[in-house]
C-alpha cells in the first residue's frame, strides 16, 4: 500500500497536500479514521468517525508523541518512527513528522505492516513538501 501524491510547495497547496494525505490514509483497508496533529495538539487535518472526540484524540496524540520523543532522547535513542497502541476495539498508530503527528485509527485485526508502510510513505511525503529551505505556513 503506497501513498503517492503530487508535491507542490506554496502554502495553499501544502494545505491541500496535508488533507490529501489524511484522505489517502483514511481510504486504506482496516482504517477507521486518520488525522495530523501539531505537537501542541492543534488539529491540522482530520477525517474521523463522528463518534470520535477529535480534540481529545488530538490532545492524546500530541501528549503521546511528545512523550515518546522525550523518552527516546533521554535514552539516547533515535526517535520512534511508528508507535502502535492496541485495545479491544481497535488499534491506534502514531508517527512523527516535520509538522506533527500522524494518527491512524484502525480495526483490531489490522495488517500492521501495511499501515506502518503507508505511514512511512505519508511521513516521506510531508518531509518532501517541507524540505529544508522551504517555509512552512
Amino acid at each position: 500500500m503506497r501513498l503517492k501524491l503530487a508535491l507542490e510547495h506554496d502554502s495553499a497547496s501544502r494545505g491541500r497536500h496535508v488533507r490529501d494525505i489524511v484522505q489517502e490514509l483514511n481510504r486504506l483497508h482496516w482504517v477507521r479514521g486518520a488525522m495530523i496533529v501539531a505537537p501542541d495538539g492543534f488539529v491540522i487535518a482530520a477525517e474521523l468517525p463522528p463518534t470520535i472526540a477529535v480534540d481529545s484524540l488530538a490532545a492524546l496524540a500530541a501528549t503521546l508523541g511528545r512523550e515518546l520523543e522525550t523518552s527516546a532522547a533521554r535514552l539516547g535513542r533515535p526517535s520512534v518512527s511508528t508507535a502502535l497502541f492496541s485495545a479491544d476495539d481497535g488499534t491506534m498508530f502514531l508517527a512523527g513528522s516535520r509538522i506533527g503527528y500522524l494518527v491512524v485509527l484502525a480495526d483490531q485485526q489490522v495488517n500492521v505492516q501495511a499501515i506502518r508502510g503507508a505511514l512511512a510513505d505519508a511521513v516521506a511525503l510531508i518531509e518532501a513538501a517541507w524540505a529544508p529551505g522551504e517555509v512552512a505556513s
